[in-house]
């Protein structure tokens, strides 16, 4: 008999913290527009129990993932490996992560601590309120979201919406969670207020749908080089286009929760789901960078020529351009350094899957490119659905194709272009054995 809970907890930054995801971001927060929240979903099905958790901030560590799921399990007996924590990747949130939009920052331990404890808190409140329930798996589809910001048709997208649906015993649906990709960038750099963005609206709208004391939860796709169009060179240098407003991020919020309530009665429900848990420790090839050495003479070179041009009176586009030269050099610098520490040469990467009946999550602690996740659900032989940006966060994984082109996306990589093909190799044999177990998780 399945049994599943919902619980959530505030994770809203203080008025004063900064707010991560643009490096050209200047100012700290100044006030919340929606609270931040850690949303956790669990699931128990005779001796199988899952967690899966949903962040509203840009990204968290593997360590930090494992030093909570190490809480977790002590308070509620649910096994790390059966536990996913994904974040959906505001940028409108606080910093949680170091990377090379603050590479000498530290992050602010008190919050940090109290971060892990409402994570903790709201998968406890989630395990503590357990009732029997029912659950789907399904999809539904959505036009005039997310765009891929690297192509002049602005295709390809993935346009499905993975969804888990979860009654009570009556069949009132009590919880939803979706799955969608796309950047939540409709606000810029220049928004100084907390806020989920678009996945906000859907969550709310979709609760306000269901009323009384429903529940719902995001968690990001593979959202790598998807956005609403806006330029990632121009938005990582500061530049504002249009459209970037609450009105716009409510008007697709709203757009994307009705497309998942639209199909929610057509997803069919059990009591008695298969539910299992895997994961695999892949190791992908980290791409060529200079020495460390090499890497600050550019970094050092580039914010020279930013400081000259600056100085003389260049046009906008020369600045422009120096601009975002001393951001990949300063990228560069930074992934230079840190994989200086990995000999061999690959990055060991921790991919996990979460069987719901004949569905699979697959989570994945990157930035993925959208044509890679929709081959690998070609390539599966089951419904599977992917969650990015999930248990810690290694940059972005573009295709081996976008290599040659460049751009931030390819910059802000660490892995080879060869990474592709080694991750489908590893999807695919999780998902084997993901649905061939009987006898339970099982750590690859």
């Amino acid at each position: 008999m399945l049994k599943a809970g919902f619980g959530k907890k505030s994770i809203s930054p203080p008025i004063g913290a900064p707010l991560a995801g643009f490096a050209a971001r200047q100012g700290v927060c100044e006030g919340i527009h929606d609270e931040l929240f850690s949303r956790a979903l669990v699931l128990e099905n005779n001796d199988r129990s899952v967690a899966i958790v949903s962040l509203d901030v840009l990204a968290v560590s593997a360590e930090f993932v494992e030093q909570v799921r190490s809480s977790i399990e002590s308070k509620t007996g649910i096994k790390k490996d059966a536990i996913m924590i994904a974040a959906t990747h505001t940028h409108a949130g606080p910093v949680t992560i170091r990377t090379f939009f603050n590479p000498d920052g530290s992050l602010d331990a008190d919050y940090m601590r109290s971060l892990a404890d409402a994570i903790e808190n709201s998968v406890s409140a989630a395990w503590e309120n357990r009732f029997e329930a029912r659950i789907g798996v399904g999809s539904g589809y959505v036009d005039g979201i997310g765009v891929n910001r690297r192509t002049e048709d602005k295709k390809p997208i993935d346009d499905e919406i993975g969804i888990i649906k979860v009654e009570d015993a009556t069949g009132t649906v009590k919880g939803v969670l979706i799955n969608y990709s796309c950047h939540p960038t409709v606000l810029g750099s220049d928004n100084l207020l907390a806020t989920g963005d678009f996945p906000y609206f859907a969550v709310d709208t979709i609760e306000k749908e269901l009323g009384g004391d429903s529940f719902a939860m995001f968690v990001n796709g593979t959202q790598g080089n998807i956005s609403m169009g806006h330029s990632s060179e121009l938005s990582a240098i500061g530049i504002i286009t249009p459209g970037r407003t609450f009105e716009h991020a409510a008007e697709l919020g709203e757009k994307l929760g009705r497309a998942a309530l639209d199909v929610l009665k057509e997803i069919k429900t059990t009591g008695s789901p298969k539910i299992e848990t895997a994961v695999a420790a892949a190791r992908f090839p980290i791409k060529a960078l200079p020495d460390v050495p090499a890497a600050g003479v550019s970094l050092a070179a580039a914010e020279k020529h930013l400081a000259d041009v600056s100085a003389n009176g260049a046009s906008s586009e020369q600045v422009m351009r120096a601009k975002s030269g001393l951001l990949y050099a300063s990228i560069t610098d930074y992934y230079a350094r840190e994989t200086s520490k990995f000999s061999d040469g690959v990055l060991p990467v921790e991919l996990q899957a979460l069987r719901i009946e004949n569905a699979e999550f697959l989570a994945i602690p990157a930035e993925v490119f959208v044509e890679i996740g929709l081959e690998i659900k070609k390539r599966a032989e089951h419904n599977t659905f992917i969650v990015g940006i999930a248990n810690g966060y290694i940059g972005y994984l573009p295709t081996a194709l976008s290599y040659p082109a460049g751009g931030y996306e390819v910059v802000s990589s660490k892995v080879s272009p060869e990474t592709e093909s080694v991750l489908y190799n590893e999807t695919k044999k999780l998902e084997q054995r993901l649905f061939s177990k009987a006898d339970g998780t099982v750590s690859v």
